[in-house]
């Protein structure tokens, strides 16, 4: 029986450095890409709640408004300011009523301190000796 011999360095198996280096490389890559999808992912859903809030705010004021609307504005709570506008739009002359359009525009700062806002338009009927 004959027994082979074998060399030291063939018995050596692994990475070399480059492998090691370019592998981490690609980890790191990966790592901060993920990390920026969530930072969106976690912006968005931010820009999100803020709206709905607006909306929700700005419902709340246009069913608050008294039966003759007036321009008006004020704050509310979190950082967000409310503003409204009363336009005449139609007046029926034979009914004895006319319609009002009213803005009812709901604004606040994101996080990125840009200015947003958003605007619920409706439309109200009055009679004619109701002033505004």
């Amino acid at each position: 029986m004959s027994r082979s011999v074998r060399r030291p360095e063939e018995n050596i198996s692994g990475f070399t450095l480059i492998e090691v280096i370019v592998a981490l490389a690609i980890l790191s890559i990966s790592f901060v890409l993920v990390m920026e999808l969530f930072s969106v992912g976690l912006r968005s859903a931010r820009t999100s709640c803020d709206y709905t809030r607006a909306i929700v705010l700005a419902k709340g004021k246009m069913e608050e408004m008294p039966g003759v609307p007036v321009n008006d504005s004020g704050d509310l709570e979190d950082g967000f300011r409310w503003e409204t506008e009363v336009q005449d739009y139609k007046i029926d002359e034979g009914s004895g009523r006319r319609l009002l359009k009213v803005k009812v525009k709901v604004l606040w700062d994101s996080a990125l301190k840009t200015q947003r806002s958003f605007e619920l338009t409706s439309l109200r009927s009055v009679s004619d000796d109701e002033k505004l």
